[in-house]
């Protein structure tokens, strides 16, 4: 069981580098962390596993 879990993890890991790269988003190491930087994309995530198109999506800014 640990073992698929442990594939599953990887493949999703994979996916998500795949989903960046699609959209010209570059992923750093960050201590214990990723750090994504793109066009309009400045994030740390914990994780790369599971990362969503919505994920990636620029968050839009508030001026007060």
């Amino acid at each position: 069981h640990y073992r698929k879990v442990l594939m599953n993890h990887q493949t999703q890991r994979q996916q998500a580098e795949q989903l960046c790269a699609e959209s010209g988003i570059t992923i750093h190491p960050y201590g214990q962390a990723w750090w994504l930087l793109g066009d309009g994309i400045n994030r740390v995530v914990a994780d790369l596993a599971g990362l969503t198109r919505s994920d990636l999506r620029p968050l839009k800014t508030i001026h007060r």
